[in-house]
């Protein structure tokens, strides 16, 4: 299914960044459009890292934060101006503080459009999608008519099972509003998921790139509809035009994997995906504290089991992933961190690549890493995907079955690298290479490698970290 999320003016972004068919998601720019001045912002689901101004991850709870139980707004100040100030507590991810504060301006305007819009983005963010979509019914009816809440509506409803709503909200939003290029996006994401209406997704994607050429996030998504409807060619000339301006982007690097297997261009493949020299085989042997693998791997283990945030995940069956697990000042996190930078280095300083090589171009100035624990039974896999907004991720095997670390025959719980998902690989047969875990085993390759881990069978169970190194600054 596609992975959906609303945006605004910047990457998806999802907990650990991990995307399987697609890694576009449902774009509303006007969800949070700000009242009096723009701002950039997202907001995403439960499964999904809340951006909105400051970062607010879902789990952590909201009471942990600064809040007043007294009116945060003077009764005497203006409409506009205790407007502004809800809506900076709001950004600032204090939820509490911002929903107290929409509330008492309800009462006193209590069919406020934009204000009923604000308080519906803001429990969406919460994690209420129901009390979302009512309080962005009631702004619709309110005479909201420039869009947003009609938009972020339908964005809402097609992320929590009522995709044929969401569309009928933004077929009837871009009949009325036919230059609004962001609805035409979100309707084209929304088809795709509907083999009968692929062909529907592909003409308002195309429309959505016709309304602004440089929206590499829409190319992208039509490039996406080409080839579930099996026209890699089609596809890879959208694909190209986002990689003529970003060379390391990892969703076009991860689409034209699969537009040139589509067409069987093994010679095209091999300049980007060399599943023998980039991928690099790593481990802990020791230091930082710990005298072997076995001594770290117990600490580590109790860390991800104890984890406050281990939940479902989406692209795990059979298994929990924690959230962000590398900030902790345990001394078994730091000495993994150590092991994974030396990796990388040593990965790094192993390659013979070409300058122009996308990998190498898109390699970043500066990067930090982020990493999440990955607790696995009996059945447990991963769906082939790829990971966003990193450069380099890997794995580091914490505690292995019997049926993993003795599976030289099945390649039960191994991993695979080369191939995709069915709806974008099809019948193609690319290569692959499968890799056996062992515990202390430290893997890293390119974030555009589509991987996936093999299914096993085993009473006990399989722990590993895995981990982005992410461009940027933390």
């Amino acid at each position: 299914m596609t992975a959906y999320a609303l945006r605004h003016d910047g990457p998806e972004q999802t907990r650990r960044g991990m995307f399987g068919a697609t890694g576009y998601g449902l774009s509303a720019p006007a969800l949070f459009q700000r009242t009096l001045s723009p701002v950039t912002s997202t907001c995403q689901t439960s499964r999904h890292r809340i951006k909105l101004g400051d970062p607010a991850d879902k789990h952590t709870p909201i009471l942990s934060r600064s809040v007043t139980t007294t009116n945060p707004i003077p009764p005497s100040t203006s409409l506009r101006e205790s407007l502004a100030t809800a809506h900076r507590f709001h950004l600032e991810g204090r939820l509490q503080e911002a929903e107290m504060a929409y509330r008492m301006l309800l009462d006193r305007f209590p069919r406020h459009h934009e204000l009923l819009r604000l308080l519906g983005v803001l429990k969406y963010q919460a994690g209420e999608p129901e009390a979302a979509v009512d309080l962005l019914r009631r702004a619709v009816a309110a005479g909201s008519e420039d869009g947003r809440a009609m938009e972020a509506l339908a964005c809402i409803l097609g992320e929590n099972g009522q995709e044929e709503d969401g569309i009928q909200c933004l077929r009837a939003l871009v009949a009325d509003q036919p230059r609004r290029q962001s609805a035409f996006y979100n309707l084209g994401m929304l088809l795709m998921d509907r083999p009968e209406c692929l062909r529907e997704s592909v003409e308002a994607l195309e429309r959505a790139v016709a309304l602004d050429a440089r929206d590499d996030r829409a190319r992208g998504a039509l490039a996406l509809a080409l080839l579930r409807m099996q026209e890699p060619e089609r596809a890879l000339e959208q694909i190209e035009s986002v990689l003529a301006r970003t060379p390391g982007d990892v969703h076009g690097l991860a689409h034209k994997i699969a537009a040139l297997s589509q067409m069987k261009e093994q010679a095209g493949i091999a300049a980007l995906v060399d599943l023998e020299t980039m991928i690099h085989i790593d481990g802990f042997e020791g230091g930082d504290g710990f005298g072997n693998a076995a001594e770290l791997n117990d600490c580590l283990a109790r860390l991800i089991l104890d984890h406050p945030s281990l939940g479902a995940e989406r692209t795990t069956t059979n298994g929990l992933d924690t959230g962000e697990i590398l900030n902790s000042d345990d001394p078994a996190i730091h000495a993994l961190i150590v092991a994974v930078k030396n990796a990388v280095s040593r990965m790094q300083d192993g390659l013979e690549l070409d300058a122009d090589h996308p990998f190498i171009a898109g390699r970043p100035k500066r990067w930090h890493l982020s990493g999440w624990g990955v607790r696995m039974w009996s059945g447990g896999f991963q769906v082939p995907h790829y990971h966003q907004d990193a450069w380099i991720s890997g794995v580091y095997y914490v505690r292995l079955p019997p049926a993993v670390r003795e599976s030289e025959g099945s390649q039960a719980g191994w991993i695979e690298f080369g191939r995709g998902t069915d709806d974008l690989f099809h019948d193609s047969s690319p290569a692959i290479r499968r890799i056996q875990p062992e515990e202390g085993r430290l893997i890293a390759f390119p974030s555009y490698f589509w991987h996936r881990t093999l299914p096993f069978a085993d009473d006990h169970e399989r722990l590993c970290i895995s981990f982005n190194v992410v461009p940027g600054d933390r």
